[in-house]
């Protein structure tokens, strides 16, 4: 299955924690197309995975056959760790599901992404769902 980033009903939530300067997070922000392509990837292994994402059990959540197959940003949190020493993104995402005549959240996925500086290569920590 393939998917699309598509504008979300609202502008996404950004959040940062008191740790992080200014000149960090626009440095981290100048890097969004890159992490953007990894949140991507992210998603697009997570709903192609049977043992994750399951192909047409009514009974079984989440159910491929009923994804769009478009996505948008929710939240953004940027967060600056001293143990290990980086920063940390979580990127949260809602995937979409056709209701009646409308598109709506239908799961949640969040991936968390590391880096050690701002400019440092992004390492994926983990990706969590839930249902919308």
């Amino acid at each position: 299955m393939n998917i699309r980033l598509t504008k979300g009903a609202s502008v996404p939530n950004i959040k940062l924690n008191d740790e992080i300067s200014l000149n960090e997070y626009e440095k981290l922000t100048s890097r969004w197309t890159e992490i953007l392509s990894i949140v991507h990837e992210e998603i697009l292994k997570y709903i192609n995975d049977d043992s994750l994402c399951f192909v047409d059990e009514d009974e079984l959540f989440p159910t491929r056959s009923k994804l769009t197959g478009n996505y948008y940003i929710d939240n953004v949190s940027y967060i600056k760790r001293l143990i290990p020493l980086g920063f940390q993104i979580m990127v949260s995402t809602v995937l979409t599901e056709f209701l009646r005549d409308k598109e709506d959240g239908y799961l949640g996925l969040e991936i968390t992404l590391f880096t050690k500086s701002e400019i440092d290569i992004f390492e994926v920590w983990g990706i969590d769902s839930s249902s919308i």
